[in-house]
């Protein structure tokens, strides 16, 4: 048998699928992406092709191999990490009975007043809900999606044996014998919090039928071996080790090294995410922040933004054709002539603010109707303006979201770890330390979610006792950002005004926008 150096980690992101190929000290050695088969029917709508998906998934995992030069037959393990508050149910022949619908999508909101009456035909509030399962009644999660497929597609339901989420569709498509989501933080609403097992009297509030729903197992359990067939297709060696993964922000924490109180984590990705630790069972008081399960069983509170990194990327992909097409004439990135521009601005934009709501609000406002807003713009006003209020409005957002979980009871941050693509500027990087008002570190590897699912691999298959030795081998920070004096106090204001400005536009004005987008939907 030869000598096994490798690990693989498989990450379903939102925008984009990849695989990626490490040694056991984290260096990246190959990896391979493909963009996901997304469509956008309509406003408020993300679905994605399962069939489409699963094969681009086998063609990463053989691009990362490919392309890494390694050994297959010395690759120890292989494990998953999925985008989260996604639904997918499947038939008795293994085919989707809807198209799956992504996260970002906003059906569940759609879906809330319907489960408010479910919870008082029960006798239970959603401040109920929350104190069971840890999650709030928001409008991106996955029970959401399920009621809305039980009510306006019921033969979808009930033609569906199985229902889960990405990691059900990950584990089974690599050869597992049933669709496995993952009991750490699967964000069902219909869970105990305290022990992750489906509740029963959630799953009869809500109308589920608890044996559809897929079955919960723990991160770094063994689950399965790769076949011939799979090996054929993602070009692994047959019989490697299939490791129980988890959600994609867990990756990302262990990929960052936050694996001990008081290590936060803001990931600007496509979405939004904050994180931070504890060693005791969590509830949040205002009972806005999520509540999952960390991979060595611990807890973690998290905040989530409908758009973050995507949100520049929108901007970009609207207001910047000059940009785009310069960059690629030399070969740079467009986001470098950007950050570059905002630099021209001071901090606060002169005035100029951006609310980055273009999803609806998440963490902790969870309005629907909220939109995408710029605010403060004058004729003196520039283009560098725009988009350096873009950048900050995005970290307000991310800010807003770290005070909430240390009002929440989460144990204070020291340091938190950027990771997304808030964290591949320099430039940026300072800024987030400003607004947030703490030192900022980034780490070696930027895919920290498909460094954390390989560390999930390592760990399942016996290489490192635990996470913590994993990280100590296989994380490396590279830079520290401590807040800058001079801009602390005016990115305070900026702050609180950006907050009053969502205020003033929480109600009345949201709602009207949104009353007119969906009449002339």
């Amino acid at each position: 048998m030869k000598q096994k150096k490798y690990v693989v980690g498989v990450d379903c992101g939102t925008t984009s699928s990849k695989s990626f190929v490490f040694d056991l000290e984290g260096n990246c050695l190959g990896s391979g992406q493909i963009m996901n088969p997304l469509t956008y029917p309509a406003v408020g709508r993300v679905e994605c092709d399962g069939e489409e998906l699963i094969k681009l998934l086998h063609e990463t995992t053989r691009l990362a191999i490919k392309n890494s030069g390694v050994d297959p037959e010395e690759i120890a393990g292989v494990s998953f990490d999925m985008f989260r508050c996604t639904m997918v149910t499947r038939d008795r022949d293994g085919g989707f009975t809807t198209p799956i619908i992504i996260w970002q999508d906003l059906r569940s909101a759609e879906m809330l007043p319907q489960m408010r009456a479910q919870l008082a035909a029960a006798g239970m509030t959603p401040d109920d809900l929350y104190d069971t399962c840890g999650m709030p009644l928001g409008g991106v999660n996955p029970s959401g999606k399920l009621q809305w497929v039980k009510e306006k597609k019921p033969e979808a339901y009930q033609n569906a044996v199985r229902i889960h989420t990405m990691m059900g569709l990950l584990t089974k498509a690599y050869g597992a014998d049933d669709y496995y989501d993952d009991i750490n933080d699967t964000p069902w609403l219909q869970l105990n919090g305290p022990d992750f097992k489906y509740s029963e009297k959630l799953c009869k509030v809500f109308g589920v039928d608890i044996d559809k729903l897929a079955p919960l197992k723990t991160t770094g359990t063994i689950i399965g071996k790769v076949s011939p067939e799979i090996a054929e297709k993602t070009g692994l060696a047959v019989g490697t080790p299939l490791v129980m993964g988890t959600g994609d922000q867990q990756a990302g924490c262990l990929g960052c090294g936050c694996v001990r109180e008081g290590t936060g984590y803001a990931c600007g990705g496509t979405a939004g995410i904050t994180a931070g630790k504890s060693t005791r069972l969590l509830r949040d008081p205002a009972k806005k922040c999520y509540i999952l399960g960390t991979p060595d069983g611990a807890w973690v509170m998290e905040g989530q933004a409908n758009a973050a990194g995507s949100a520049f990327k929108w901007f970009k992909g609207e207001f910047c054709d000059v940009e785009s097409m310069t960059a690629k004439y030399l070969g740079l990135e467009a986001y470098d002539f950007l950050t570059k521009a905002a630099q021209k601005s001071g901090p606060g934009a002169n005035g100029c603010f951006f609310l980055p709501y273009l999803q609806g609000a998440n963490t902790p406002n969870y309005n629907a109707d909220a939109r995408g807003t710029y605010i403060g713009m004058t004729f003196a006003h520039t283009r560098n303006d725009l988009v350096r209020a873009t950048m900050e409005g995005i970290c307000f957002d991310i800010r807003d979201m770290l005070e909430a979980m240390v009002k929440g009871n989460v144990p204070n941050f020291d340091v938190v770890r950027l990771t997304g693509g808030v964290a591949r500027s320099g430039f940026w990087c300072q800024m987030q330390a400003d607004i947030y008002n703490r030192p900022c570190e980034t780490v070696a590897v930027e895919e920290a979610t498909g460094l954390g699912c390989a560390m999930v691999a390592a760990v399942g298959v016996g290489i490192y006792q635990d996470f913590e030795e994993a990280a100590e081998h296989m994380v490396k920070v590279t830079k520290r950002y401590e807040p800058n004096p001079k801009n602390v106090p005016i990115y305070e204001d900026a702050y609180q005004t950006w907050k009053k400005v969502y205020q003033a536009l929480n109600g009345e004005a949201y709602c009207a926008v949104t009353a007119f987008q969906e009449k002339y939907r």
